[in-house]
């Protein structure tokens, strides 16, 4: 064989592994992952699966009667869009509906839609085992002021994650939201910081355990700003059908919170149903 074939030969071969190394290809249907690689991915904020996430998110003593509030939730559902070979763009949703009991004497019930977000993430091509995107998000005015800000608002977010043939997944998103418009002052407004880790570790047949709390401050509080839940989840992804979903149960302790006697504790049953691209 000549130098140059072998030269040619080399450099294709060099080619290949560089691409293979820089853009490991993530299955792109959920009939492709067993439902351990499944429950892995349904943790993903910048996944290429379709996910949808419906939650019911039960908050103990909250309010002026130290009552429930309810909130249904789609969850962080998440659709990607290929932009390229090498980038996608990745929306990432979350609207709750609630149901408020009354914060102070003299109040109602209230229901409304609460304030909700979509993340835009600008995602590179999968390497090996890490993920990430970043991007800004675009946060909904509540339907009326029981149930949240009535302003639209918006700020950077990002999103990374370790994930590879080991049973650990961990990451994180963060992001902080604004107000868009109005007076610097007020209730009616917006300036928080969300920190949302995430910590699982993944058994067979798509069990898993884990910890996802979202952790917040809100800088423009009067007293105590910060939120920081303590506990922890448990799910299964099995197939309901030819339907793979994944059905998780989580429990929080607020350690600390802005208020001493409420919002202690909160429980979430969680069923993310995932679709194949």
């Amino acid at each position: 064989m000549t130098k140059s074939c072998k030269a040619a030969l080399l450099a294709t071969a060099t080619l290949w592994s560089a691409q293979s190394l820089a853009q490991t290809a993530a299955p792109t249907s959920a009939a492709e992952l067993s439902d351990t690689e499944l429950s892995k991915d349904a943790q993903n904020p910048v996944t290429r699966l379709i996910m949808l996430p419906l939650r019911y998110e039960a908050d103990f003593r909250n309010g002026q009667d130290k009552a429930t509030k309810d909130q249904f939730q789609i969850s962080q559902a998440v659709v990607p869009f290929g932009l390229s070979a090498d980038w996608a763009l990745i929306t990432r949703t979350k609207l709750p509906v609630i149901v408020q009991p009354p914060r102070k004497n003299g109040d109602q019930w209230a229901t409304g839609l609460g304030n909700g977000y979509t993340t835009f993430f600008l995602s590179p091509a999968y390497g090996s085992g890490f993920y990430w995107g970043a991007g800004p998000l675009l946060y909904y005015p509540a339907t009326n002021s029981a149930v949240g800000v009535t302003k639209w608002g918006s700020g950077p977010s990002v999103a990374f994650l370790k994930k590879d043939e080991s049973p650990w997944v961990v990451g994180a998103v963060i992001n902080n939201i604004w107000s868009i418009g109005g007076p610097p002052t007020g209730g009616n407004r917006t300036n928080s910081l969300l920190l949302n880790p995430i910590v699982s570790y993944h058994f067979g047949d798509g069990w898993a355990v884990g910890s996802s709390p979202n952790i917040t401050s809100n800088w423009i509080a009067s007293g105590a700003k910060r939120t920081v839940p303590v506990g922890g989840s448990f799910s299964k992804t099995l197939e309901l059908g030819a339907q793979p979903l994944k059905a998780a149960l989580e429990c929080y302790y607020n350690a600390i919170r802005p208020t001493s006697g409420n919002d202690t504790w909160l429980l979430q049953f969680t069923v993310t149903f995932v679709f194949p691209r």
